[in-house]
């Protein structure tokens, strides 16, 4: 018999409790009470939409009735709960990895509850006890992605002394997964005939260097039905690490500009917006530099957020100067492929093994007292500042570079935060690709992750972290994503 659908409290950044309705909307109101950020298993008697219609791009609300420990019965908003579990009766199918409920893409069932609620405050005789969600492992294969806590960071108030930096950070959703794609087989070679066989064409060999999308996000990836989240959802998930052949580029005309990638799915046509992929192959015909840096934690990471500044700052999402790369393990972190010399390092003299991060010494996310504070390394914790030099640059990253003002001779510093610990020290020339330090989760920081943040200057010497803030920009300035 399968497991029923149960939920945890996964809640949002800062936040403690999440408010249990008495009804799907957040029109009932006062809430009935409070439950406590991890809370879990919860049995989920029942779903429906909101009752206001209230969305998120698109996407309208769902809510899971739920059994509480308390005994009491009430709502909840599917973008505060992970579930897993046999969800078949409610849409969801069968969750076997603890996921956001409000990533999953609900089929419609009709709302009969799964089982007989018992009266509210009233405790049921035979409470049903399934096992509570496990962090899983990091992931082993494409096919079997980890579930993660997302790492939240918000921006350190500008400190006076020069290696202050200033960092923000929002959660995001991410898609259930599912397997990846198997590899096509190989054709047969033809049988030779014993009598002289017609002339047989050759088969001809698979393109070597496809323009390729890889999927990035922590589970299975959403895709649309043209180049923005105005147009529908398909239906349709990619998997995480599976590669897509693209067939087409284009970038957005509104909101943050992003660039929308046409792929090929088992030979359906589908968008997937560029923050969720990385790729290879020749992509020039794209428009799609292929000298960029590599992402410095191999493939053993997951997309979590990205650079949302002006002018092209999404106001719906919090301000954040860098990007936000998660992962379930402390794997390595590596520089550049041509070097780099390290100029500022930090160690974060208030993180300790059982208590790294602000969350796990009783601080809300942003606190003045983590973010101003230089034993907290003013918010980023343990961290590696490298500084990268125009002949180390790549070509494209230079043209960019000197199209937006910053001359010739231009050089960009990149910070690594959050780090469980650093293996270099300042002044150290690196040598491409050396390892700097480990992903961690230090500073004002919630879960395993790497911030990098990436900032140019016009002068190829260092001079200092904060002096060169004028000088930030999307790390897709330089780095594949």
């Amino acid at each position: 018999m399968s497991n029923p659908l149960v939920a945890y409290v996964s809640g949002i950044p800062s936040r403690p409790t999440v408010k249990v309705r008495t009804g799907p909307s957040t029109n009932y109101d006062p809430p009935m009470f409070e439950i406590a950020v991890g809370t879990p298993n919860l049995l989920v008697l029942e779903v429906r939409p909101d009752e206001q219609g209230t969305n998120i791009q698109g996407r309208t609300y769902q809510w899971l009735r739920l059994q509480y420990p308390n005994g009491q019965i009430g709502w909840t908003r599917d973008d505060l709960l992970t579930i897993s579990g046999d969800g078949t009766s409610f849409g969801y199918g069968i969750v076997t990895t603890p996921t956001v409920a409000g990533n999953i893409i609900r089929s419609f069932v009709p709302n009969v509850p799964s089982t007989p609620i018992a009266p509210v405050g009233v405790v049921p005789t035979a409470p049903v006890a399934p096992a509570a969600p496990t962090v899983p492992t990091a992931p082993t294969q494409p096919s079997t992605p980890t579930q993660p806590v997302i790492p939240v960071t918000v921006t350190p108030v500008t400190p006076p002394a020069p290696a202050s930096p200033a960092v923000v950070v929002v959660p995001v959703v991410i898609p259930v997964t599912t397997t990846s794609p198997a590899a096509p087989t190989a054709p047969a070679a033809p049988v030779p005939q014993p009598s002289a066989p017609a002339p047989v064409a050759p088969v001809p060999a698979a393109p070597t260097n496809q323009p390729t999308a890889i999927i990035k996000t922590m589970g299975s990836a959403p895709t649309r039905t043209g180049p923005s989240t105005t147009f529908a959802r398909t239906g349709a998930l990619l998997n995480r690490n599976g590669r897509y052949p693209i067939l087409e580029v284009q970038r957005e005309n509104a909101g943050q500009q992003y660039r929308w990638f046409r792929v090929s799915n088992a030979g359906q046509s589908v968008w997937i917006r560029e923050d969720l992929v990385t790729y290879d192959g020749d992509t020039t015909t794209f428009g799609l530099p292929t000298d960029l840096y590599p992402v410095p934690m191999k493939d053993d990471y997951w997309w979590v957020r990205g650079y949302n500044m002006p002018p092209n700052m999404d106001q719906g999402l919090v301000q954040h100067d860098g990007w936000d790369l998660g992962a379930s393990a402390d794997i390595p972190i590596y520089c550049g492929p041509n070097g780099g010399t390290v100029v500022k390092t930090n160690v974060c003299a208030k993180c300790t093994p059982d208590k790294p991060n602000a969350a796990s010494n009783g601080y809300q996310i942003g606190d003045p007292a983590i973010v101003s504070d230089p034993a907290w390394g003013y918010g980023y914790g343990t961290y590696v500042i490298v500084w990268y030099t125009s002949d180390q640059l790549p070509q494209s990253t230079r043209s960019l570079l000197a199209a937006r003002g910053f001359g010739d001779q231009a050089a960009m510093g990149v910070m690594y935060a959050h780090l469980a610990q650093k293996t270099v020290n300042d002044g150290q020339v690196l040598t491409p690709g050396q390892q700097i330090g480990l992903c961690g989760n230090t500073g004002n920081s919630e879960a395993r992750h790497l911030h990098l943040e990436s900032r140019a200057s016009k002068s190829s010497q260092f001079i200092g972290w904060a002096n060169i803030r004028s000088g930030v920009m999307d790390d897709v300035a330089l780095f594949k994503r």
